[in-house]
């Protein structure tokens, strides 16, 4: 699956959208988007969903096809027993949970899950979600370095990306610990952006994870730092459709739960409210989220195509971008300066500010992190 696919035609992206759709919100697959699939419609879906990181939501809906409608067999064995992984990874990863936060409360460390396992509990079924990494929130700066001090003597790979972000890998999993919870880069509201976390943090949720009692960010905090992580890696190289659907899995599950007026007022002071009603409708067109369950109304009549194009072009977090394959590169990017200057270009006249101020602290993190 090196690359990307330079064009989805519309067979396959009726299917693949409808498929997504279809396990994101928990119902039948409708038959008809999968009429004239040919088995290379097949291998385009079934390599789509690898890029974008869904492939245990389109496994999920493909199974509620009729028996005439199924992919090849070799697709439907090669998806199952991705499955059989993804559920294996799941179980490994939420006993690292546990046990770490475990470790961090043994040691006095306040510890926040943030992401992931933390925003998969509000699918229908949690375990089709792909895992990435794991992400700690550290509230207080000392047990942020203390929990670096526990893990570095033990992890070879510990390292210290930045002054609020570090990163190794234990028993297999990546982790990554952070100081910010809301990682706009815009040190404008980064103050305010504290306090914010620092108030909404106060309704913060408690969960059970392989056993584990786990503090996971409060709704609405849940919904900004989602929002605002897709946001950072949008005004870079991109981002996939497993994080929209954590977007759409929130805005839905919490929708009259809290208030939408004081979160337009959030967006607002982030400065990043008229890239929220930009992403809003993508979400309702892409995935099909209800209007009703988005916390404000969209405003404006901004073209929102091109957005919705280079997300299915480019897959997660841009790596099988086509014309950029990252992927056949680790550990690097392609193009690196020609594709931040588009993202620029595309991106600022939704959030100004949190595009013109990638480039300056990129380049301060490299030189005082």
């Amino acid at each position: 699956m090196k690359g990307g696919m330079p064009q989805i035609g519309p067979r396959v992206r009726l299917a693949f959208l409808e498929a997504l759709r279809s396990s994101l919100w928990n119902r039948p697959a409708i038959p008809s988007s999968f009429e004239g699939l040919d088995r290379q419609d097949w291998r385009e879906i079934f390599t789509l969903s690898f890029q974008q990181t869904v492939e245990g939501h389109i496994a999920d809906a493909i199974a509620t096809l009729p028996a005439d409608l199924l992919p090849p067999h070799e697709l439907v064995l090669k998806w199952a027993v991705r499955l059989q992984r993804m559920e294996e990874r799941d179980i490994q990863m939420k006993k690292v949970i546990a046990y770490q936060g475990w470790m961090f409360r043994e040691n006095g460390i306040r510890s926040v899950l943030q992401k992931g396992h933390g925003v998969s509990l509000y699918y229908e079924k949690p375990e089709i979600r792909h895992m990435g990494d794991i992400d700690w929130f550290f509230p207080e700066r000392e047990g942020f370095i203390r929990a670096n001090g526990l893990v570095s003597s033990t992890c070879p790979s510990f390292s210290l990306h930045t002054r609020y972000s570090s990163g190794y890998t234990f028993q297999g999993i990546e982790i990554e610990h952070h100081r910010k919870l809301v990682q706009l880069r815009n040190p404008l509201i980064s103050r305010y952006a504290e306090g914010l976390v620092g108030e909404l943090q106060k309704e913060n949720l408690w969960v059970d994870i392989a056993g584990e009692s786990i503090e996971i960010p409060s709704p609405m905090l849940n919904i900004i730092q989602v929002n605002a992580h897709i946001l950072k890696h949008q005004v870079t190289y991109g981002i996939g459709l497993r994080q929209l659907c954590d977007s759409a899995r929130l805005y839905h599950r919490f929708s009259g739960h809290y208030d939408g007026n004081e979160l337009r007022l959030i967006y607002g002071r982030l400065g990043i409210l008229r890239w929220a009603h930009a992403f809003h409708r993508v979400l309702v067109e892409l995935l099909g989220l209800k209007l009703e369950d988005l916390p404000f109304g969209i405003e404006g009549d901004q073209d929102v195509e091109w957005m919705k194009e280079y997300i299915l072009r480019t897959g997660n977090f841009g790596f099988y971008d086509p014309d950029n394959p990252d992927i056949e590169r680790p550990g690097g990017r392609i193009n690196r300066s020609n594709r931040l200057l588009e993202n620029f270009r595309r991106f600022y006249p939704l959030a100004p500010a949190e595009s013109a101020c990638f480039p300056v602290v990129h380049l301060y993190n490299k030189v005082f992190r």
